[in-house]
Parts: C-alpha cells; sequence; structure tokens
C-alpha cells in the first residue's frame, strides 16, 4: 500500500485558510483509508463482487466504498473491515495528549516524534518496525535483569524466591515487570499483591490471629518497597 507522507504535507505551507487545511486532511484520509481497503480486499483473494455477496449489498456500494472521490459512512466501512476480519483505530490528538478513540484492546496508538522516522529510515525499517523492535529491545532487557537479579544470592531476592516458592522466575519477572509499567503510586502496591499471591490460603500456619496478619502485612510491604528499591539500583527502568 502507498504511504502518503501525512507528516510532509503538513510542514508544506500551501495555506493559511483554515478550510483549505482541513480539506486536505479530508483528502489524506480518504486516500489513505479507501487504499487500505482495497489491499486488505485484494489479501483475502476477494472481488469486489464476493465481499458484497458476504456484506449482503451491491458490488456499487463496495465500489463506492473504495472510491476516494466518494464520501461513506463510518457504519459502512467498520462493516466492510469487521467482514476482512480488520479494525479501525481512531486517535484525537490535542498538544500533548492522545486519546484513542477505538475500542481495540490490542492495540494502542502512540504518538511517536517525528525524528524517530529517521532513525526507522536509517536501519531500513518501517516507523513500526522500528518502533516494535524497541519496545522489544527495552522489554527483553528489563526482563533479562529481573531475572537475573531473583537468581542472585542477593537477601532481598532470597525472600522474593521464598516468598513466591514454586513460581518460575521468567514468570516472576515478567509479573514485576508488568508491575513496574503502572504509575509510581499504584506500583507498589501491585508489587505488594504479587507478593501476597505466593502466600498460601492457610499461611503456613493454623488459627492466625489478626496481629500475626498485620505484621506479615507490614512485612509485605516493606519487601516490596526493598525489592523496587534493588531493582532500582540493578538499572531496571522505573519508567
Amino acid at each position: 500500500m502507498k504511504k502518503y507522507n501525512f507528516q510532509e504535507w503538513l510542514n508544506t505551507k500551501v495555506s493559511h485558510d483554515p478550510e483549505v487545511i482541513l480539506e486536505g486532511k479530508l483528502e489524506y484520509l480518504r486516500l489513505y483509508l479507501t487504499d487500505a481497503m482495497r489491499e486488505l480486499r485484494t489479501k483475502a483473494g476477494l472481488t469486489q463482487a464476493q465481499l458484497a455477496e458476504k456484506l449482503g449489498v451491491q458490488q456499487a456500494a463496495v465500489s463506492k466504498l473504495e472510491s476516494a472521490l466518494k464520501d461513506r459512512d463510518i457504519e459502512s466501512v467498520l462493516r466492510y473491515l469487521q467482514v476482512l476480519g480488520a479494525d479501525l483505530l481512531v486517535a484525537v490528538s490535542s498538544g500533548d495528549e492522545l486519546y484513542q478513540v477505538s475500542d481495540s484492546e490490542g492495540v494502542v496508538l502512540v504518538d511517536v516524534p517525528v525524528e524517530v522516522r529517521a532513525l526507522a529510515e536509517v536501519e531500513g525499517m518501517s516507523l513500526r518496525e522500528y518502533v516494535r523492535a524497541a519496545i522489544r529491545h527495552f522489554s527483553q532487557r528489563d526482563v533479562s535483569v529481573i531475572e537475573s537479579f531473583l537468581e542472585s544470592d542477593e537477601p532481598v531476592a532470597v525472600k522474593v524466591r521464598k516468598r513466591l516458592g514454586g513460581r518460575a522466575i521468567s514468570e516472576i519477572a515478567a509479573e514485576l515487570e508488568r508491575c513496574l509499567s503502572l504509575s509510581e503510586d499504584e506500583r507498589i502496591f501491585a508489587v505488594n499483591n504479587l507478593l501476597a499471591g505466593g502466600v498460601s490460603a492457610g499461611g503456613g500456619g493454623m488459627n492466625r490471629d489478626s496481629s500475626d496478619e498485620g505484621e506479615d502485612e507490614i512485612e509485605l510491604l516493606d519487601l516490596a518497597e526493598e525489592l523496587l528499591e534493588k531493582l532500582g539500583e540493578y538499572g531496571v527502568d522505573m519508567r
């Protein structure tokens, strides 16, 4: 599919008239959307007539949807994409804020700085490929560092292994990585809950009173704080 360089278009001062700028944005969206739709249908091995049959419409309706010169309603586009097993991802950008309004849980839209595109070109990669590779690199780096720490003889690591005995180090490291992706206020409680998950329902003993439970909660919170501090010392990204 042809990639229209929207950033280049935005940087070209064709006009200061808001109506002209708006029409340019609409033209870009029409071209890009219809190109994507046609390519998806072609990859699915379907003709316009065959897709029309699946949608329960006339071929002319599909032809209109795939024409950049025609207007189309959002419902028809979503139905077209759904038949092809595709989703429409939409976001609203305002200053430094980016609001995702599509309901796809598996994909998160992010505002990537323009300079990252240049880095991707240097590597001979598309912007998407470059960003995904960067995510894998940093995620794997942090998980491997966490695993190394958990396998060490550090007293805190020993306590964590004892509390979460029976669970694989790789599994614990992956869960810790997810905890670290949370905000600073949520992080400590997430790690605390992770550590609490290693305690059996009986707590390792019978008839524990409330004072014992209170002491265990304090120990858990202390261990969670120590763990976060040690991971920071090991160079794990605390975002």
